[in-house]
């Protein structure tokens, strides 16, 4: 497409998928995030240029469909209002389509050839994939969905769908690290309620200046999955900080004019076990 975004391969922090350019602009990227190796499924988030707030989502969604090996994967994206909805996509996929599922901040389907797409620049994103099963997921958790239990609706969405946890894989793209996010004593207090008993570590949240508290949001996530009985050994993670990568948008560091990393996930049409 005529000035889309190049998209090239990336090195650290995440598995890199090499995109053939194609177009002018600037590079772009795409990298990978591992599902324990698992056939069937692949998920990833962009990059550099892809990331660029007044590029369409649709044309950095196509690249990460591409780079994912399906570039005629149907895409699914949602208006994000940090809160808890859960949406179900259940229809067959429609090559190339690109749509808006309806407002939410997580997303599930069983069906093959569907990139579930979240949008973030700080906040943690999130996908989940049921080798057994086949039904895959992609959640949005800033501290407010966080609270709001957001990856625990997803989990029960998942469950009343016959997905067991323990067959689970989970992977985090990018987000804002903890000692780049520090916040009041409310917002420290609101995720320490919604999360009680769940086992978050102690080192989640360190003190700051003042009465305010450094924070690691993605570290509450975390320990919600394996408190909901998802393998510690199948949950993965980038290892990259929005606000230290500065191939990566971050709202705390740009303000309003920060671009979005899109981290998706889709399945192919493989056999799943009963």
């Amino acid at each position: 497409m005529k000035g889309q975004p190049a998209a090239r391969a990336t090195s650290g922090g995440a598995n890199p998928i090499g995109v053939n350019p194609s177009g002018a602009g600037s590079a772009g990227a795409v990298s990978s995030l591992s599902l324990g190796g698992i056939s069937g499924f692949a998920a990833g988030f962009t990059r550099g240029a892809l990331t660029e707030r007044t590029l369409a989502p649709g044309v950095a969604g196509r690249a990460l469909a591409k780079a994912l090996g399906a570039p005629d994967a149907e895409l699914v994206r949602m208006n994000q209002v940090h809160g808890a909805v859960t949406l179900t996509f259940e229809e067959p996929a429609r090559e190339r389509r690109n749509g808006v599922l309806g407002t939410g901040d997580a997303v599930l389907t069983c069906q093959p050839n569907v990139l579930l797409l979240v949008a973030s620049a700080d906040c943690v994103p999130v996908v989940l994939a049921d080798p057994v099963t086949g039904w895959i997921a992609a959640v949005h958790a800033g501290w407010r969905g966080t609270v709001a239990r957001v990856l625990d609706a997803a989990l029960d969405a998942l469950a009343a769908r016959g997905v067991r946890p323990e067959n689970l894989l989970a992977a985090f793209g990018p987000s804002i690290s903890r000692d780049r996010y520090e916040v009041g004593p409310e917002v420290v207090a609101a995720l320490r309620d919604a999360c009680r008993g769940v086992g978050v570590p102690e080192e989640a949240v360190c003190e700051g200046r003042g009465d305010r508290a450094a924070v690691d949001v993605a570290a509450f996530n975390a320990a919600t999955l394996r408190a909901r009985g998802v393998r510690a050994d199948r949950i993965t993670a980038s290892g990259l900080c929005t606000a230290t990568a500065p191939d990566l948008p971050s709202w705390r560091r740009d303000g309003p004019r920060a671009g979005r990393i899109l981290t998706g996930i889709v399945g192919s049409a493989v056999s799943h076990a009963p």
